[in-house]
């Protein structure tokens, strides 16, 4: 292993800048600061504050935070729960309180920075003093609900009855209850940021109430880089998806499976239905060939070394944010070139403390089986496979049926054949998928004070797979914890802790049960697994009509594969409030992985004796640990009529990755699973690499008359992986955004309610590629010299010292608008990005010793377009309906490979040998091999076909001459497809009737292609195979044509039959019902005689029904789960599906 490069060695003026400086600066920042702080600090702080639906407790939260005032209270004298929604902009504290608790009976006494709220307190005097026509008789009594437009409960609404003082406030869940003076008596409801509503009670004893957002609500905040942001004054292009009810409601796994369909750009793809896998994701198109293609994924702060979904239950989940353009990205620099994923969990809230508890059951069933042919399709198919086989090689086709008269088993067939209906009719698909059952259980406690806040998770899961032999089993515990220990000093932290254990089919099963003949029962009269070899008549065709070994669905049944993780993430965070607009925040971060993974191939596969192989267990084992500490200073200031926020810090990354492997083989039997019992060493290895990354960063966000937007950002990373002329790489960005809507011309708009133009240009970086790569390694190997055996070293690559930074430069454009009061708000992006300095293997001359080396080469651009559309389309008391639609198109191209741009091919490792290629000016990876054209369907198309080969025969397949020389050769190979599709989509309604909620999602894919190796084995004759039912189409005779898109069968496969072709190309389009959920929620003068506080019932289905061209089990399942590198991509073929899920579930809440 090579020693790491001390990155503190180019810059030792650091080193040098000693302790007493740094105190020194640190006081003089201090004082700067503070020195205009009076006694008089009540009267001089002016409060900036935005509230929509928040919670007492946490404006309370917001105001200690981002001032020095701290409130003294009792829990019992102020309702913390109480919702409200304020906009106060450089409001005095006092007219900040007297908002806040309006209509509360609470007062409050500012001591300089302290602030005593209590209840207020009245005497009796007052009431018996009260005129006798204040006195009013109220004879009708009324309940209801207050929602907004999205069907959300508003608590702490004024609900008044007009012309008197007679009113309450709606409770926790929106509801409330007042005696009036009529039944014809009006209600008028008011809510701060909502527009004040009427209502006519007309005798009605039950109001659902319905009021509209006003044109001064406030937006919400979503999470960025290092820090939060008004959504309202984000310049980039950022996808922002809240954690609800709803999508709590799914069964999910991994948590990128609540992203499908929901955010524009974001392609989610569910590359394995395997229990335990992860999605992948895709964000704006491929930026890479040789690095990863994955977005960094961010929890809580903490940047996984890993890419991988599982790392958290989504039920810990507050909210995800998407990072899409180089302005909201390129605070990471090297990491963010492919975007970022900030993963915020759920925290605790001051006031009382809550136990919430979510059960979910689910039955999972295949998403769909494969098209496969009976048994009596399949006897035909075999005998005309053996038939054209015999009469293409010059046989009589009247010939009889016999070896003797035909010479060869393979154009002769069993006679049982001729009797299909004698035969078993068996669907091995249903031999290894089942109804599997899954459930979860979520356990969550949290709550706070003034001084605390706290929140504890527990979650179980249980997931058998469809797949027999698999299944899936995870235990996550989540902790997120801060505490103020003064008016300088808050403390936390987070640690979430998971181990899983999987269970793992073998990866061939479910090829081999789509594959395996239906003529063949599952076991035999032997009682070993069923086929030739013990089917009479069948005995001498094992290797003509397929066989057992290798073939039979169960035939790797007794293997035993386990994977294993156990996962710790977690923070540790100080901040130092050192006055009014300045903070300092310093967090340590840490990740830690072991992932152990056990194979035994066992040796018995229920064949018998002569059908044993060589028994072998292996044991992998792979470490990763990672740790970063960051420190961030924060300078926010809103003076007159500007607001500047700035933000620099220094970060510093250590990771660390250990493998090992052991192998041995030579079991007595089957029933001890490890090494020790092996009797024979065929492999030790191990193997480990460091990575260090130093950072310095900044940003800085300012808006002025808060309609005009600037922010900038800039990054400068030091990473060990690159050579010594090229260790730091700079990234930075600039956007800025005009909210055209807040100009005076606009305000008395009655149409367009919300407009701001945006604009953003950066530079992302990409690190995502093995460490080591520009240093010549050396491999050791055994050899002989003379008559002894010697060990040997010799290079293995060239040493590249220029090995640079990957960098992508984005342009990104775009508009946000609501009109009729944001009944309708859209959002559209367009991008541009150049991804240059792409490291490549390329060519080298011969004379190095080496036939490539890995360079900075390639570019790639990357153009398209993002709308994200919402409306309220219907909103009445007792029924809502909302709409959300995103679709996203994405083009990529090859502008440059290299001095000579020379296309580069790639072998994908299919069994049908099928290639991609990257070439100029086409897309990223895209499907090379031949173009099929159809069937010759008589002799008159083959003579008239001047590339036609000397052996086609009437019912071949035709290819096309390419380059028109009229040979068909490697040559006439071509760009036959690629994955990238034309655009992605998803389309959510909302709906909500008294206390139903109904959700309905539908997403898809339009255009792109995927590559069906299991087409390679199914549409052809293949070792005797079953086929494809499709294939019942095919070609028999020129009185019997088929559909002149399928070839005819025969065992004497030949030309280009076998070579890759788009005759394996199918369109990847699809459309799918993602999801549908159905809730009930308990009334509460249900639950609340239960002593609960929410009850919410509801079912879910998942993946309910796929329509899609190709026939496969989806068109998102990928033979190589590693579907994060684009090179795998669209390689599908009986790899494991996905499954269709039925649940039903609970949430309560104490």
């Amino acid at each position: 292993m090579k020693k790491q490069a001390n990155l503190w060695l180019y810059f030792p003026q650091i080193i040098k800048f000693d302790l007493k400086m740094k105190l020194s600066l640190l006081f003089l920042v201090t004082t700067i600061f503070t020195i205009q702080a009076n006694n008089s600090y009540s009267q001089k702080t002016k409060i900036s504050l935005e509230a929509k639906n928040n919670s007492i407790s946490e404006v309370l939260d917001e105001i200690e935070s981002t001032t020095k005032f701290r409130f003294i209270f009792s829990t019992n004298d102020i309702d913390l729960d109480r919702k409200i929604s304020a906009v106060f902009k450089k409001a005095p504290i006092t007219d900040v309180l007297t908002i806040l608790f309006k209509n509360e009976n609470v007062t409050y006494e500012i001591l300089d920075r302290k602030i005593l709220l209590k209840k207020e307190k009245k005497n009796v005097e007052d009431y018996i003093k009260a005129p006798r026509n204040a006195i009013k008789k109220y004879q009708f009594e009324v309940s209801g609900s207050v929602f907004d437009g999205l069907g959300t409960p508003l608590p702490g609404a004024n609900v008044l009855e007009k012309g008197t003082s007679n009113g309450t406030q709606t409770d926790f869940d929106g509801n409330f209850s007042l005696s009036l003076s009529s039944e014809n008596a009006v209600l008028v409801i008011s809510y701060i940021g909502f527009t004040t509503k009427e209502v006519p009670v007309n005798g009605q004893t039950n109001l659902k109430i319905t009021i509209e957002e006003s044109a001064a609500a406030l937006d919400e905040v979503v999470v960025i880089g290092y820090g939060t942001l008004k959504k309202r004054d984000v310049t980039g292009s950022i996808g922002s998806l809240k954690m609800n009810e709803t999508l709590n409601s799914r069964a999910t796994v991994d948590f990128g499976q609540v992203l499908t369909g929901k955010v524009a750009g974001v392609q989610v793809i569910n590359g394995s239905g395997r229990p335990g896998a992860s999605s992948s994701i895709q964000i704006r198109g491929v930026n890479s060939i040789s690095a990863g293609g994955s977005p960094l994924v961010v929890i809580d702060g903490v940047q996984l070394p890993n890419y991988d979904l599982n790392s958290i239950n989504s039920s810990d989940i507050e909210s995800i944010e998407v990072l899409k353009d180089a302005s909201s990205s390129s605070i990471y620099g090297s990491r963010g070139a492919n975007g970022v994923i900030l993963v915020t969990t759920k925290s605790g809230k001051r006031g009382k403390s809550t136990l919430n508890i979510d059960y979910t059951t689910s039955i999972q069933q295949v998403i769909k089986k494969m098209d496969v042919m009976n048994s009596s399709e399949y006897a035909q198919a075999a005998i005309d496979a053996a038939q054209n086989g015999w009469i293409d090689q010059g046989g009589d086709p009247n010939a009889p049926n016999t070896i003797s008269a035909r010479g060869q088993y393979k154009y002769t067939w069993p006679k049982a054949l001729e009797s299909p209906e004698t035969l078993p009719n068996t669907d091995f698909q249903d031999l290894i998928f089942r109804a599997a059952p899954l459930r979860k259980l979520g356990i969550s406690f949290s709550g706070g004070n003034e001084k605390s806040k706290y929140s504890l998770s527990a979650g179980y899961l249980n997931q058998e797979g469809i797949v027999i032999n698999s299944d899936y089993e995870r235990y996550t515990i989540n902790i997120n914890t801060s505490t103020t220990i003064n008016d300088w000093l808050k403390l936390g932290g987070m640690l979430n802790t998971l181990y899983d254990n999987e269970n793992q089919a073998y990866n061939r099963t479910v090829e081999w049960a789509v594959q395996y003949p239906s003529i063949y029962p599952i076991y035999g009269n032997d009682g070993y697994l069923g086929g030739p070899l013990n089917t009479s008549g069948f005995e001498n065709y094992s290797s003509i009509l397929f066989r057992p070994n290798n073939g039979h669905p169960l035939y790797r049944a007794n293997d035993d594969i386990q994977n294993s993780n156990f996962t710790t993430l977690g923070n540790l965070f100080a901040n130092i409030q050192f006055s009014d607009p300045l903070s300092f925040k310093s967090t340590f971060s840490a990740y830690a992985n072991n992932k152990e993974g056990t194979n035994y191939q066992a040796g018995n596969h229920d064949l018998g004796k002569n059908y044993e192989t060589v028994a072998r267990y292996s044991v992998e084992n792979q470490r990763t640990t990672s740790y970063t500490w960051s420190n961030i200073l924060t300078y926010n200031k809103t003076f007159d009529k500007h607001s500047l926020n700035l933000l620099i810090g220094q970060e510093y990354n250590h990771q660390k990755y250990n493998y090992i492997i052991a192998l041995r083989e030579g079991y007595d039997n089957d029933n001890f699973h490890s090494l020790a019992a092996g009797k024979k060493v065929v492999e030790a290895n191990d193997m480990a690499r460091e990575t260090n990354l130093i950072s310095y960063l900044g940003r800085l966000n300012y808006s002025f008359l808060d309609r005009y937007i600037f922010s900038a950002s800039y990054r400068k990373d030091g990473s060990s992986r690159f050579g010594p002329e090229n260790k730091w790489g700079d990234f930075y960005s600039f956007s800025g955004a005009w909210r055209v809507s807040d100009e005076g011309f606009m305000k008395d708009s009655k149409v367009i309610s919300k407009l701001k133009l945006k604009a953003s240009y950066g530079i992302t970086g990409n690190d995502n590629f093995s460490d080591y790569k520009w240093v010549s390694t050396i491999t050791q190997q055994r050899g002989s010299l003379g008559n002894n055996t010697v060990t040997t070293y010799f290079p293995t690559n060239l040493e590249n010292k220029n090995l640079a930074w990957e960098g992508t430069k984005q342009l990104n454009v775009g508009f946000d608008i609501g009109v009729w009061k944001n009944r309708i708000s859209l959002e559209v992006d367009l991008y541009t990005s150049k991804s240059n300095d792409l490291l490549l293997d390329v060519p080298v001359p011969s004379i190095t010793g080496f036939t490539n080396a890995f360079s900075n080469i390639g570019e790639i651009t990357n153009k398209g377009v993002e709308i994200n559309l919402q409306t309220q389309n219907f909103i009445k008391d007792k029924f809502t309906w909302t709409t959300q639609f995103n679709l996203g198109l994405n083009r990529s191209e090859i502008t440059r490979l290299g001095q000579n741009n020379t296309s580069i091919i790639f072998d994908l490792g299919s069994f049908g040998s099928m290639q991609k290629i990257n070439q100029i000016g086409k897309p990223v990876f895209s499907f090379y091999g031949f173009q099929y054209d159809g069937v010759y369907m008589n002799q008159v198309e083959i003579d008239s076909d001047p590339s036609s080969p000397d052996y086609i025969t009437p019912g071949d397949g035709r290819y096309k001459d390419i380059n028109g020389d009229g040979i068909l050769n490697a040559d006439d190979r071509t760009i036959i497809g690629n994955t990238q599709p034309d655009f992605n989509w998803g389309i959510t309604n909302n709906f909500t009737v008294g206390d139903l909620d109904v959700s309905i999602l539908f997403q898809g894919v339009v255009g792109g292609e995927i590559y069906d190796d299991n087409a390679h084995r199914s549409l052809l004759y293949h070792e005797g195979r079953n086929y494809l039912s499709e294939v019942n189409n095919r070609w028999r005779s020129e009185e019997n044509p088929g559909d002149g898109y399928h070839y005819k069968l025969s065992v004497d496969t030949k030309g280009l039959e076998k070579t890759a072709s788009s005759y394996w190309i199918d369109d990847g389009s699809y459309l799918r019902l993602k999801d549908l959920t159905i809730g009930y929620k308990l009334p509460n003068y249900v639950i609340s005689k239960l002593g609960l506080s929410h009850v919410r019932l509801f079912v879910n289905g998942a993946n309910l029904f796929t329509i899609a061209k190709a026939p496969v089990f989806d068109p998102e399942n990928f033979l190589n789960t590693n579907v994060s590198s684009p090179l795998y991509r669209g390689v599908g073929g009986a790899a494991y599906p996905t499954a269709k899920t039925y649940s039903i579930g609970l949430n309560v809440k104490f």
